[in-house]
């Protein structure tokens, strides 16, 4: 007897785990989706040029900084090299959070997808599935918000850059040209 209603406990388990097998598959097929929403948006927004960016950027940061001499600076040229420096050295921080977002969301998306073959063949311990589909949400929150971060960073430094180079740079080329007539 005793048996028996052991049984009918594991019977009754059995069937509730697989009555939130919808639900979890469900969850799985939204993170995904939400997933190649993130790659789409950062692969659409690329930093393939950041080196030549960083590039042009240290290379009129040294032409000011070796040919500009003057007791005092221009409190105006001053908070423009100070944003242009912030915006030098954002280049490589960007590039890293570009490749590490999507590996994040390639990694992500082969967990989802072992996990979605365990829910769907009832491999491991069934009573671990939500915690596990709530750990890969968890992921999946903080890559979208990672990615949010990214563009809005790339948003500001492109602009910084398209906002200050042409003219430091005409002025770092200026500060050139006046160093080699004093030389002469």
């Amino acid at each position: 007897m005793k048996l028996f209603f052991l049984f009918i406990i594991i019977i009754v388990f059995t069937a509730c785990t697989d009555l939130q097998k919808p639900k979890q598959l469900q969850a799985i097929q939204s993170m995904n989706k939400t997933l190649d929403s993130i790659q789409k948006v950062v692969t659409s927004n690329p930093l393939d040029s950041a080196n030549e960016y960083s590039i042009l950027s240290q290379g009129v940061e040294l032409r000011i900084k070796n040919n500009y001499f003057a007791d005092t600076i221009n409190m105006e040229l001053g908070k423009k090299m100070d944003a242009y420096k912030v915006m030098r050295r954002k280049w490589a921080p960007l590039g890293y959070d570009y490749r590490n977002l999507l590996a994040g969301v390639t990694e992500t998306k082969e967990s989802l997808r072992q996990l979605k073959h365990d829910i769907d063949n009832g491999d491991g311990d069934r009573g671990k599935y939500n915690g596990f589909i709530s750990f890969e949400k968890s992921k999946v929150d903080q890559l979208n918000e990672l990615s949010k971060q990214y563009i809005d960073s790339r948003a500001e430094t492109f602009k910084t850059f398209n906002e200050l180079h042409q003219e430091l740079d005409a002025f770092s080329q200026e500060l050139v040209k006046r160093a080699e007539a004093k030389r002469k």
